[in-house]
């Protein structure tokens, strides 16, 4: 990603109503299917400004890893010094290492996602739990996914097909923000109609930018209404995919 949307993230991520949901969602998640009765060793890989450390650090020892020094030392500043610097689909880790392998918006920015898996994989312990979330269908690409480099935005039997003779079980593959998946679209498609109309030198914004505060709070809590459902179930739609699978023993 470019430097300056590192900033951008970073004074964002604490506080936007999709990062806090999604963390609410992966916490609730690892406490329904993650053995929680002792300290894990977690692995967040593309750890990014380092804003999910608080969430996963509830669970256990947890290293952030990430390819950007930038991202690294946003990092820092919270306070999180466990950190690496290194980027799938080669990771400095032995084999079966973290009871919990983290990757939240991060295979959608790999060129081999298959590879980027099977490495996630390796690296977590068997019966240990591998955490993904991604982008939700090509047909929503916009500038946001320009500006973050992403290669591809993904559908549920995409991420079947990806998991295909891994030596792991699906616990959980859903769909995810589905009940504010029509504001988005409709946002995401006056935004493409209106950049048709813009100047061409015309700086494009993330989508990472904070509403106002009230708008926030309204928009997190709905999201976050499915962060209890999908403990237990799945949703049919949504503009994102989450996926929990667990590995095989050996």
């Amino acid at each position: 990603m470019r430097e300056q949307h590192y900033f951008e993230i970073h004074n964002a991520e604490l506080t936007h109503w999709w990062y806090c949901a999604r963390r609410q969602i992966v916490a609730n998640l690892i406490t329904k299917l993650a053995t929680t009765n002792r300290p894990l060793q977690i692995a967040d890989i593309g750890c990014g400004t380092g804003a999910s450390f608080a969430m996963l650090t509830r669970f256990g020892w947890t290293v952030g890893i990430d390819f950007s020094p930038l991202a690294l030392s946003f990092s820092r500043t919270h306070g999180h010094l466990q950190l690496a610097a290194a980027a799938l689909p080669s990771l400095p880790f032995q084999s079966d290492s973290f009871d919990i392998v983290c990757a939240l918006d991060v295979i959608e920015h790999i060129e081999n996602d298959a590879d980027a898996m099977r490495e996630l994989l390796r690296i977590c312990k068997p019966n240990g739990l591998v955490i993904l979330t991604v982008p939700a269908y090509q047909w929503l690409w916009s500038s946001h996914d320009d500006l973050n480099e992403h290669k591809r935005r993904y559908t549920r039997p995409q991420i079947q097909a990806l998991l295909k003779d891994l030596p792991m079980t699906v616990e959980r593959l859903s769909y995810m923000n589905i009940l504010l998946a029509p504001p988005v679209i409709f946002y995401r498609q006056i935004k493409r109609l209106s950049q048709c109309f813009c100047k061409p030198n015309k700086p494009i914004r993330s989508d990472d930018f904070l509403p106002p505060r009230l708008l926030n709070w309204i928009l997190r809590k709905v999201f976050a209404i499915e962060a209890s459902w999908l403990t237990h179930h799945s949703l049919p739609f949504g503009t994102s995919v989450i996926c929990a699978v667990r590995k095989h023993s050996n």
